[in-house]
């Protein structure tokens, strides 16, 4: 690894811990630099603003997030596509919980307005695409209504999905779960187990759901 891709990592952890101890990133790179000893003019030429580093801590989170999403549909061994969204969900939720400030960075950057390059912008439309694929393959399965239009089930996923981010990024002063004891993953866990019952998913388990392809009976 060349020496600046080294300094460009060691700002990064730099400003990640910053974060995870004050709550905020850096607010000037002569702050990032006197944190970690770097040459100010060495750190403006691994990050020409703030915004840039703000960019380059997105990027750094949401490829960790990746990982663990990863890592957990494949541990779950899970082969439909139901039980794999409920481990990406758990792996989603679980991260989160290991990685609040990190999780608070995107969850509310995902909240604003996005430029089409960000690396936020590209992960909500990957998050989209997967979410597209598996209730396609849901579909084909049985497991849901024939009549129901997968657009209509995007923006129910992604209304939840977008709700739940900023709920749970804010839980410590929300007054419906302030004082809720169960972890944040478990409340994940129901909120998306709800969410797939609504879409009649528990008919994955038993036979297909009323209505679908597979469960009319030939004429």
């Amino acid at each position: 690894m060349s020496d600046h891709a080294n300094l460009y990592q060691r700002l990064i952890e730099a400003a990640r811990d910053t974060l995870d101890a004050t709550g905020r990133l850096p607010a000037s790179l002569d702050e990032l630099a006197a944190r970690t000893g770097a040459d100010p003019a060495a750190v403006a030429g691994c990050f020409a603003s703030t915004a840039a580093l703000r960019e380059g801590v997105i990027w750094h989170a949401t490829t960790l997030l990746n990982d663990a999403l990863r890592r957990g549909v494949i541990e779950s061994g899970g082969q439909s596509p139901d039980a794999q969204l409920r481990a990406l969900v758990h792996s989603y939720a679980e991260w989160a919980d290991r990685n609040p400030a990190l999780f608070r960075l995107i969850a509310h950057g995902l909240s604003g307005p996005l430029e089409t390059d960000s690396t936020l912008y590209r992960f909500g439309l990957s998050m989209r695409d997967l979410f597209a694929r598996k209730l396609n393959q849901m579909r084909e399965l049985g497991m849901i209504r024939d009549d129901c239009r997968i657009e209509s089930l995007l923006l129910l996923v992604h209304c939840t999905v977008a709700g739940a981010n900023m709920l749970f990024a804010g839980r410590d002063t929300d007054p419906w779960l302030r004082d809720d004891p169960r972890p944040s993953p478990m409340l994940a866990a129901e909120i998306f187990d709800t969410l797939l019952r609504t879409l009649g998913v528990p008919g994955s388990a038993t036979g297909p759901a009323p209505g679908s392809r597979t469960a009319r009976a030939e004429p």
